[in-house]
């Protein structure tokens, strides 16, 4: 396959891939949709437990870690779209801090990585600022819990996990040790 852009002059800037069947190796098939992901919620006591890596070496994967903001305070904006990207931002902050703990922790923020991570079967920590700010069914509130319940619902998860937190009224979300 060749690309090439059209320029004035007598070159062309562009790419070409070749490929032929003796240099390939085995073929890897992802699914055509991604598995349906375990959602869980980490508080931030969960997140400094010294045994973390094992809390994760138990979970079923692939799986969706979700966090609230740091334990610090946020900045106070005067405009309420300004907080809000402020109050999500914070929860991408400790996403960070998270992923910091362990290796196997890869932070994504859009529905493709999300999408990505998921077919690869690993652990991913949500930063919601952009599927939160771009979604066509935005989520009725954005407390961490309830934007953690509402990724849940729009991947389909097969299971909400809470450490560290209560279930909130009518949820089927389990809570942990």
């Amino acid at each position: 396959m060749r690309i090439e852009k059209l320029d004035r002059g007598p070159f062309a800037l562009g790419v070409e891939i070749v490929r032929s069947a003796s240099e390939q190796g085995p073929v890897r098939v992802l699914p055509e949709a991604p598995p349906d992901p375990t959602i869980v919620f980490l508080s931030n006591a969960t997140i400094a437990r010294d045994d973390l890596s094992v809390l994760l070496d138990g979970l079923t994967l692939p799986a969706i870690l979700c966090v609230g903001p740091g334990d610090g305070a946020a900045p106070q904006a005067d405009h309420p779209l300004a907080q809000r990207r402020i109050d999500l931002l914070a929860i991408e902050q400790n996403a960070w801090v998270l992923a910091a703990r362990d290796a196997r922790c890869v932070v994504v923020d859009s529905r493709t990585e999300l999408d990505w991570a998921l077919r690869q079967g690993g652990i991913s920590v949500w930063a919601p600022s952009k599927l939160v700010l771009d979604a066509a069914r935005a989520p009725i509130s954005d407390e961490p819990l309830a934007l953690a319940l509402w990724l849940a619902a729009e991947f389909a998860a097969d299971d909400v996990l809470l450490y560290g937190v209560a279930a909130p009224e009518g949820s089927t979300a389990r809570v942990m040790d």
